[in-house]
């Protein structure tokens, strides 16, 4: 098993006011949305979910990460936490030749501020995962292995940021927001 923890930290500009942007993330499942090969997989009660992450890396291997989350938009402070919901089986690790399927903990917070007819917002994200070593690598050392899953993971979150922050910039387009 391979331990790896990585996280995203980015500041970005949303074209609507504070109010607007609030009432389009209030919900985890809108945010997930727009979020890239995140798919929600489960209901266990409201703003608890359990999700996954899937992708198939250098177009030949299969990633399922799942995690249990629990969000909450926090009215005071404008920020929608992501935090894992504790007490459900994990999902049963396991690796092949042609696949990695594993646990881990997602954890992010998107924090709003009014900045006028726009909002500021910062959006952290962390994953972290103890994972079952890839068949493929099995003779390599450990830490090599954990370096190079790490860099693998690090990659995908830093595009997955990127997507969403673009798809939220463009959701909160006037032309693409619903008449309230």
């Amino acid at each position: 098993m391979i331990s790896i923890a990585v996280s995203a930290r980015r500041a970005f500009t949303l074209p609507a006011d504070l109010p607007t942007t609030k009432a389009h993330f209030r919900d985890f499942r809108q945010m997930l949305q727009y979020l890239p090969d995140l798919f929600l997989i489960k209901t266990y009660a409201q703003n608890q979910h359990r999700i996954r992450y899937s992708a198939v890396e250098a177009g030949v291997y299969r990633v399922d990460l799942y995690s249990d989350i629990q969000a909450r938009f926090d009215e005071g402070e404008d920020i929608l936490y992501v935090t894992p919901l504790k007490g459900i089986p994990a999902v049963a690790s396991r690796a092949t030749l042609g696949s990695l399927t594993g646990q881990g903990d997602y954890s992010s917070r998107l924090t709003l501020q009014s900045a006028g007819l726009c909002t500021n917002a910062k959006y952290d994200v962390r994953i972290t995962a103890t994972l079952p070593k890839p068949v493929g690598l099995k003779l390599i050392p450990n830490p090599a292995v954990r370096l190079f899953v790490e860099r693998v993971v690090r990659r995908r979150v830093q595009q997955i940021t990127d997507v969403f922050i673009q798809r939220s910039i463009n959701g909160l387009q006037p032309q693409h927001r619903n008449p309230t």
